[in-house]
């Protein structure tokens, strides 16, 4: 029995070492700025990401498209490190923070959203990022570096290709409003006075400084929310202050994780009228109504948000401006990255034969 025992222990061993053997096979190499090569694990950690953010597995054929984005993304860090680029730790953590605060709807420290998820998830935001894309917050963020430097490399060598682009001509404006017009709708909006109090380590407090805010303007009103604007905002003052503006949608609820029927609570209020202090997860916070905005399908006249002095025309204006860099972007990285796949920079190490099998996994 116990040889046996050794022979299936042993036979597990060999079959972990050659899963790691085949894990470290090249597949490609790399050799603009140093020799790095592109392995078989490195390939399937990145469609094994992509694949569960798709919720299905890919084809041999797709897998081989996401391995070339992956040696071209590759390609290009090390052509930005040739030409001196150098992405900063503080730069991508900005760029991430940016991208957390687009999925709130608000500004979001990543301390932030940690504490978020932890609170609504009850896992650890590296643990929702190795959920939800199959990488780790470092892998991520790595990731994002690489995306940053590319950007960077790109605008670098093609900068005077972007500096010659036109805009879109008044006719195409005028007519992607006339065709979507439709979708430039904008719901009833109602503009708070927002009070926010994170509950940090102590909770308690939190809740008696909310209290204190509440009662302040219930009493003087506008006054009392100059006053309170004026000395937030700062880590010192523990707390924010500011407009915002609420839509009377679903998509907002979801975001301030109110119930509808909350949401449409707000909106019959007064204005000039006091909050309660409301308790979330993650604060303790009061309002005063102090706007509201009926439903309308706006005009190219129109301003998009209240308060605010950009135009509609404006806002198509630079949204094909948009559409016209991202295309001109496409078409650098894919010139840029033909130019890069020379012989002396890259090589395949597999036949397209062996390639095909290796994918099959």
């Amino acid at each position: 029995m116990k040889k046996i025992i050794t022979a299936v222990l042993f036979f597990a061993v060999f079959l972990g070492f050659l899963t790691a053997q085949s894990a470290l096979q090249p597949i490609a190499q790399i050799s603009i700025q140093t020799r790095e090569p592109i392995t078989l694990g490195q390939i399937k950690s990145r469609v094994t990401a992509i694949e569960k953010e798709l919720g299905k597995k890919l084809s041999t054929a797709d897998r081989r498209r996401f391995m070339d984005s992956f040696i071209e993304e590759r390609l290009f860090a090390q052509a930005a490190i040739k030409e001196g680029i150098r992405i900063t730790d503080s730069e991508v953590n900005q760029y991430f923070n940016n991208i957390l605060s687009q999925q709130m709807g608000k500004l979001t420290t990543e301390a932030e959203f940690a504490d978020y998820i932890k609170e609504t998830e009850k896992i650890s935001l590296d643990q929702l990022m190795k959920k939800q894309n199959g990488m780790t917050l470092a892998e991520y963020k790595a990731f994002l570096k690489t995306q940053l430097s590319t950007q960077r490399y790109v605008m670098q060598k093609k900068s005077a290709e972007f500096q010659k682009l036109k805009g879109p001509t008044d006719s195409q404006i005028r007519s992607y409003y006339e065709l979507n017009k439709q979708i430039f709708f904008r719901p009833d909006t109602v503009k708070l006075f927002l009070v926010s109090i994170p509950k940090g380590t102590d909770p308690n407090a939190a809740k008696i400084k909310a209290k204190g805010f509440n009662d302040q303007l219930k009493k003087s009103g506008k006054k009392a929310m100059a006053d309170i604007k004026s000395k937030g905002n700062t880590p010192k003052a523990g707390y924010s202050a500011g407009e915002i503006y609420l839509a009377k949608t679903s998509e907002t609820a979801k975001q301030l994780g109110l119930s509808m029927d909350a949401l449409l609570e707000i909106f019959k209020m007064d204005i000039n009228t006091v909050s309660e202090v409301n308790e979330t997860p993650l604060d303790y916070q009061n309002f005063m109504v102090l706007a509201k905005d009926s439903a309308k399908i706006l005009t190219l006249s129109d301003v998009v948000e209240p308060d605010n002095t950009v135009t509609l025309y404006e806002t198509i204006k630079n949204m094909l401006m948009m559409q016209i860099q991202q295309k001109a972007l496409e078409t650098a990285i894919t010139d840029l990255a033909a130019e890069l796949k020379k012989p002396e920079n890259y090589k395949m190490l597999v036949s397209d034969a062996e390639l095909k099998k290796l994918l099959a996994w």
